[in-house]
């Protein structure tokens, strides 16, 4: 994992007090989950609610 990343990861938590879930986003570029990260934080939404994940959903 990359600085950006781990920083990016790190923001997430700060943000939400949750971690952000890695897992279900294993098929993705660390580019993709920073964009990610970085458009939740923004919109102060995490990735439910933002609909990058399914809450109910089994991952």
């Amino acid at each position: 994992m990359g600085d950006k990343l781990l920083q990016a990861l790190e923001l997430y938590e700060n943000t939400f007090d949750d971690s952000f879930p890695t897992i279900p986003m294993s098929g993705r570029t660390e580019e993709e989950m920073i964009d990610m990260i970085n458009k939740c934080v923004s919109a102060k939404k995490d990735v439910y609610d933002m609909g990058y994940l399914d809450i109910e959903a089994v991952y």
